[in-house]
């Protein structure tokens, strides 16, 4: 299960994580601490690993164990997600806890290079949520050709290879779905945080434009504009159908009740046949109909 991740500092600031999780393993339980970072090497900023710490004792203060002598802090494992990396991206960040004569311990975090899975991965362990963020994948190397303000080309040349990995995302997303890992509306979600993510990175860029990169993004969205289109008029053609049918047996019931009527039954006994409300069978005896 997913964690409430809000805690309050001492300022009464709020502090909130990316994600706890909880699982439950027969009697066992796991704890997750999971952060993603965009990446801490191309800024050397490791100040993260302070923050996973932060996050984990506030969390392990929640749910500590008190004994006769003394008191536990169990905190989750930690794991920060490298969106992006280089070379230079660390496989793991320290802290060191110094507590002078009571010793030093290091908190290490390890990271997961995210883009160093292939797409094919993602899909095999279950991470088809994190397609859309694989549009980083060609990030660095487009803010590169934007700085070549005189070799436009460069641009026009990474609009296909951008097409060829948006193509492989979306792909991969209707496989996920043909597999049953995911359903109709999934498709439609990733595939928005897709064009929203798109828009965030590469909106801007002229080139990509001329060259059709948004239309293929663009299309997939028509399909569902269409689709929810069309499951709105389903479902109006249904709302229609049910009314008319819904007419027509208080039609018919109405009918019973004035011949029941005038065969002398009383309103109540009427009321019991037809379930119709007792104010229609007054008003039919008002009016005095017969058959």
């Amino acid at each position: 299960m997913y964690n409430w991740t809000e805690s309050v500092d001492d300022k009464l600031g709020k502090t909130i994580s990316d994600t706890i999780l909880t699982i439950h393993v027969g009697d066992e339980i796991y704890r997750f601490h999971i952060e993603a970072e965009i990446d801490c090497a191309s800024t050397n900023d490791i100040s993260i690993v302070l923050r996973v710490f932060e996050y984990g004792l506030r969390d392990a203060l929640k749910h500590r164990e008190v004994g006769k002598d003394k008191i536990t802090l169990k905190f989750p494992t930690p794991k920060i997600i490298l969106l992006e990396h280089n070379s230079n991206s660390p496989n793991e960040v320290k802290l060191e806890l110094d507590f002078g004569a009571g010793g030093k311990i290091d908190f290490s975090v390890p990271t997961v290079k995210f883009l160093d899975y292939s797409i094919e991965d993602l899909k095999k362990q279950h991470m088809v949520i994190l397609l859309p963020l694989y549009l980083l994948k060609l990030r660095q190397q487009i803010n590169k050709a934007v700085k070549q303000d005189e070799n436009r080309n460069a641009l026009r040349n990474n609009a296909q290879a951008l097409k060829d990995l948006i193509y492989s995302i979306l792909k991969s997303v209707e496989e996920n779905k043909e597999a049953g890992n995911l359903d109709h509306n999934d498709v439609y979600v990733l595939t928005g945080l897709l064009d929203m993510l798109y828009d965030h990175l590469y909106g801007g860029i002229k080139e990509f434009e001329e060259e059709g990169v948004k239309g293929m993004l663009a299309e997939k969205l028509l399909v569902k504009y269409e689709d929810e289109l069309e499951e709105k008029l389903a479902e109006k053609l249904e709302e229609k159908l049910a009314e008319k049918l819904e007419e027509k047996h208080e039609e018919d019931m109405l009918n019973v009740a004035i011949k029941l009527l005038s065969k002398g039954m009383s309103a109540e006994d009427i009321v019991d046949t037809t379930e119709l409300p007792i104010a229609k069978i007054r008003g039919l005896q008002l009016q005095k109909v017969t058959v």
